[in-house]
Order: structure tokens, then sequence, then C-alpha cells
């Protein structure tokens, strides 16, 4: 069986307990987000995958939307890539693994870090139906890291959806 990497806390938080390689993957996520997040242009589409039109049948509404609305969004996204990054930084060694405790706030930034982290990946790598999700990673790392995403993902809302029910 193997070992959930999320699990409620004894403190009433969340504990997080990652294998080395595990925790090097998520400590590069904060760096590259913000780089797709920044003004360099839109590689593969991510920015308008992050970020859809909320009028796309309207090009005057979408702009006055985007002037609006655009900047304080993106900002929102980078604030929750520097609490998802807070968080790791305060891993300690714990055996064989590095574990790290997630309040309430924390649980929801690396679900939204998550998510946008696997919105981004999939669609460099052309990601587009289920059925291409489907098939599985075969052995094309950027797919492996993106099923892994979604593993840790499902396991944080598992935990959570716990908690839930609990209440």
């Amino acid at each position: 069986m193997v070992e959930r990497r999320i699990a409620p806390g004894n403190d009433g938080g969340l504990r997080v307990r990652l294998p080395p390689r595990e925790y090097e993957l998520l400590a590069t996520l904060p760096e590259r987000l913000h780089a797709l997040l920044g003004d360099a242009g839109d590689p593969g589409g991510v920015r308008a995958r992050l970020f859809p039109p909320a009028y796309p049948d309207d090009e005057e509404a979408e702009a006055e939307y985007r002037q609006l609305i655009g900047e304080p969004l993106a900002e929102e996204k980078r604030v929750v890539i520097e609490a998802f990054a807070g968080t790791l930084e305060r891993a300690s060694e714990r055996g064989d693994a590095l574990e790290l405790r997630l309040d309430g706030d924390e649980a929801e930034s690396w679900l939204s870090a998550l998510n946008d982290t696997r919105l981004a990946l999939a669609t460099l790598v052309g990601i587009e139906s289920e059925e291409q999700w489907e098939q599985g990673p075969g052995d094309d790392p950027s797919l492996i890291a993106l099923h892994y995403l979604g593993l840790l993902q499902e396991e944080l809302l598992d935990v959570l959806g716990g908690r839930l029910l609990d209440e």
C-alpha cells in the first residue's frame, strides 16, 4: 500500500510528507509559475488557459473586463504562489522525507497552485481532451509530473473533503 502524502494532522491542520525528489519538483513550481504569469507573452497559450475570456463573443466587453480585473486576478495568483512557496520553505527533514504542516488557508493556496500548475503543464504538453488524459503518462517526464500533481491534488481534496464531513 502506498503511503499518502497528505493526511489530517493532530492539530486540525494537514500534514504533508514528501520524498525528497517530489519535494524538489514542487519547489521548482513557484518560479516556473511566476515566469508564466510574467509579461513575456503567452507561451503555448498558458495565460489564455489560466485566464480564459469572460466575454468571448464581445471584444469590447472583454477588453473592459481585462482592464478592470486582469491585473488583480494575476496578482491574486502571484500571492497564492508565494504562499505555496512559503509553506515549502518551512519543510523539515523527518527520516527519509520532508514534512510540513498546512492550515486551512495554506491548504487552499496549495489547491490553487497545484490546479494552476496542472492547467499550465497540460496546455504546454497539448492535452486538450479527456481521452488524451486517460492514455496515461507513459514515460514522458512532463506527463508523469502532470499525473503526479493530479494525485497530490486528489489527496488534498480527499483530506479536506473528509474534514468537511466530520464537521
